[in-house]
């Protein structure tokens, strides 16, 4: 699971149609039995953040997160605040909200956020992103996300989901390379999306898991009857695998793909760097129309409370997936320190430092990478 907090929106995620998708990644499904968690008290971790971010600056952003079980609910249902402010006047804020219904027949995931981020646009494709040259964009975005999953079997939830992006931009016009030039239609309008969500879950703890798989996939379409101004499919889907190899150590791993189509706008692009697929690249530097990363991460505790991991991934971007190729991939490798702030949940706070190609970066965050 990645960040379980909207740090992990706010502080990995730049102004970008993902960020309704790291809501989600935010507030990932629970497996724990009803008799392990329902005696338990709300748990609060809240926690300011300083940034390190090759996005959008450095600077400090707050994240708050609760976690409790309702009277009657058959899980723990989770709720989450954040915001951040960097040294390149780039802010953000957003809530979620994760919850149980009917005995976990129903799973609710919906958020909000809104912000105005100054990045560096690098273009479109593999060779553009290498290239490294770039111009500045003011974006004033908001955005919000709705799902509903109903249980069809065990293990695996079923439904729809909604997403809309509000995107406007502001462009440097000083640079006359054409790769960096973007459609005017682009730079002030919106995407409504509506589709099929689904997810198969067998692990043994949403927040930090040592056994089994959690798997997801979306399938979303931006139509003019939504009120979109691009129609194009999306898709996206990823699956996390956790074994424990003794009672210290836990191997993870993950595979994550993303395909949007064509007539996207180039903010709801594939974004090499989100959602932790991968740590150690700038988002946005690397995007296009199709994208996967994989990676692994050994997790470790060291003493009490305190632990670490140490991962290594890789993945590409391209314009369709059969574009990929060897020569293109983007290599990342890091290490991280970790402190279990909730004993309840097994919540980590977590500190990583990842290498890129060329690239770098650290990440605040509460909860795991994924």
């Amino acid at each position: 699971m990645r960040s379980l907090a909207l740090c992990g929106i706010l502080v990995a995620a730049t102004p970008t149609a993902l960020w309704a998708q790291d809501i989600e990644n935010a507030t990932a499904t629970v497996r724990d039995p009803v008799e392990q968690v329902g005696h338990l008290k709300p748990s609060f971790v809240a926690m300011p953040i300083p940034l390190a971010n090759p996005a959008i600056g450095n600077g400090l952003g707050v994240a708050a997160l609760a976690i409790y079980q309702p009277s009657g609910s058959a899980r723990p249902w989770t709720s989450g605040a954040g915001g951040l402010y960097t040294d390149t006047k780039s802010w953000g804020a957003a809530i979620f909200q994760k919850a149980y219904l009917g005995g976990d027949k129903y799973r609710v995931t919906a958020g909000v956020g809104t912000g105005v981020f100054n990045v560096d646009f690098f273009g479109i494709g593999s060779d553009a992103g290498a290239d490294g040259r770039s111009i500045e964009l003011e974006q004033k975005t908001s955005g919000a996300l709705a799902e509903v999953l109903l249980r069809v079997r065990k293990h695996v939830h079923a439904g729809v989901r909604f997403r809309y992006i509000k995107m406007d931009t502001t462009v440097d016009t000083s640079s006359t390379l054409p790769q960096l030039q973007l459609p005017d239609l682009e730079l002030q309008s919106q995407v409504a999306q509506l589709g099929l969500s689904g997810e198969y879950d067998t692990r043994d703890s949403e927040y930090n898991p040592r056994a089994g798989v959690y798997a997801n996939a979306q399938w979303l379409y931006a139509s003019d009857a939504l009120g979109s101004d691009f129609e194009y499919p999306r898709l996206t889907a990823a699956v996390n695998g956790y074994h424990g190899i003794n009672d210290k150590t836990v191997l993870a791993w993950r595979g994550s793909l993303c395909r949007s189509g064509s007539g996207a706008p180039f903010y709801d692009l594939c974004n090499y760097g989100q959602s932790n697929d991968l740590r150690g690249y700038t988002s946005g530097q690397y995007r296009d129309h199709a994208m996967f990363a994989v990676q692994a991460e050994v997790r470790r505790k060291i003493y009490k409370r305190l632990g670490a991991v140490a991962f290594v991934g890789v993945g590409e971007v391209a314009t369709e997936f059969s574009k990929l190729n060897t020569k293109d991939l983007l290599p990342a490798a890091g290490v991280g320190a970790r402190f279990e702030a909730s004993t309840k949940y097994r919540v980590n706070v977590s500190i990583d430092y990842a290498v890129g190609d060329g690239s770098s970066a650290f990440y605040f965050y509460i909860g795991e990478a994924f």
